[in-house]
């Protein structure tokens, strides 16, 4: 409708235009001594713009071609730009399609030509450091580190650091890769990428307190997966208890969370070690609130082996009349009585357990309570018959007089 109106204004403007130059009788007298010149004033209009346009358009032809060279230059300049730009999408297809051979020569071209010099160092660096070249992989990240240093651009230095310390990990230079990570952190970086790759150097550092704090914070916000915490966990504390004097162990254990303290798995490995120190007391305490919490038949099968009777009977030797002694065997009796009775609470919520069927067997063994000790094995052989099972039942016969059975 516009476009209609615009066509209908220019053919009444033209009407109007060629009405007044029909009718206009005026005329223009030009005096050039000793000459006179005279014509319409229609005529003179139209020569008069006529020559206005001509004016123009040698003005416009003049400017054009005084500015010829910088015109040459800007577009010699864009061309380049455009190729080096055309060799960073390249560098980065490249990459994604593991041509790195290619992908290394694009970025230098890009970075030559000055397109994204901090993005195609970090490019070459990536794609040096798959077909194992290190030496010039790290001088490309020094290329990084100058670009991010001249432009100040800290999205550019993170990228460097968090490059860097990928490809350091990956090396298995995993020391140097948390001396990178730290440096991020400082600079503000801490995000879910670092906390993971720092998860796995820290692992194979074997610096497992860190490695503790790091998969904690990873699993609050539901960043890795649960088998990979708990395999973490497991290492860890397999690491701090299997080795060390009571004394460090029993400062390791106050330092373990809560939180630690209800998973199965944990408590599993750090009773196994505890009770192998001898530290059973602390090992079936760990277990019990364990349980309490949570119930695992392995557990319940681990909490006999929480052995309060163990050590010298003093009632055997001229010693047993002290005080002491006496007072020793009679806590220690007490305790694996304690430690029945609780178990045996256990069996009215878990009455067909195989792992505490066998835990109550072998302690009842232990206090020589051979009838229920049978019992309770041979209901556990039922629900899961194992190796472990049967070889109790054979003790228990061995230790009763049953050889055959036994054998």
């Amino acid at each position: 409708m516009r476009g209609l109106f615009w066509i209908l204004a220019l053919f009444a403007t033209a009407v109007g235009l060629s009405l007044a130059a029909r009718y206009n009788d005026g005329y223009v007298l030009i005096f050039v001594n000793p000459k006179r010149i005279e014509f319409s004033l229609t005529l003179f209009v139209l020569l008069t713009v006529l020559a206005f346009f001509l004016f123009y358009f040698f003005i416009r032809a003049a400017a054009y071609t005084l500015g010829l060279p910088e015109r040459v230059k800007a577009f010699r300049a864009e061309r380049a730009r455009a190729k080096a730009r055309h060799s960073l999408f390249d560098a980065l297809l490249s990459s994604f399609e593991g041509r790195y051979a290619r992908a290394a020569k694009s970025a230098a071209s890009a970075h030559a030509a000055g397109e994204e010099p901090g993005l195609a160092a970090l490019l070459a660096a990536r794609a040096e450091h798959r077909m194992e070249h290190f030496d010039v992989r790290d001088e490309w990240l020094q290329h990084a580190a100058t670009a991010a240093a001249e432009s100040g651009d800290a999205a550019l230095n993170h990228a460097r650091l968090m490059t860097a310390a990928e490809l350091l990990a990956d090396q298995r230079r995993d020391a140097e890769a948390l001396a990178v990570l730290a440096e991020l952190n400082q600079s503000g970086a801490r995000h879910i990428a670092t906390q993971r790759l720092a998860l796995r150097s820290l692992t194979r550092a074997a610096r497992w307190d860190e490695a503790l704090k790091v998969a904690h914070r990873l699993e609050e916000h539901k960043a890795v997966h649960p088998a990979v915490a708990a395999k973490t966990r497991e290492l860890a504390y397999q690491a701090l208890f299997g080795s060390g004097e009571a004394t460090d162990l029993l400062q390791r254990l106050r330092a373990v969370p809560r939180a630690d303290r209800r998973r199965a798995e944990v408590v599993r490995t750090i009773a196994t070690n505890l009770i192998r120190a001898g530290l059973t007391r602390e090992a079936a305490e760990m277990i019990e609130t364990a349980l309490d919490h949570e119930w695992d038949s392995g557990l319940a099968a681990l909490y006999a082996d929480c052995d309060f009777s163990s050590g010298p009977n003093d009632s055997d030797n001229s010693a047993s009349r002290d005080e002491e002694s006496i007072a020793r065997n009679t806590a220690r009796n007490t305790s694996a009585a304690r430690q029945l009775e609780r178990a045996e609470r256990w069996l009215a919520s878990h009455p067909r357990d195989a792992g505490l069927l066998l835990g109550l067997g072998r302690l009842c063994a232990r206090q020589s309570l051979w009838g229920k000790a049978q019992s309770f094995l041979e209901q556990s052989a039922v629900a899961a018959p194992g190796r472990q099972v049967w070889l109790e039942l054979a003790r228990l016969c061995d230790a009763t007089g049953q050889a055959d059975a036994a054998n």
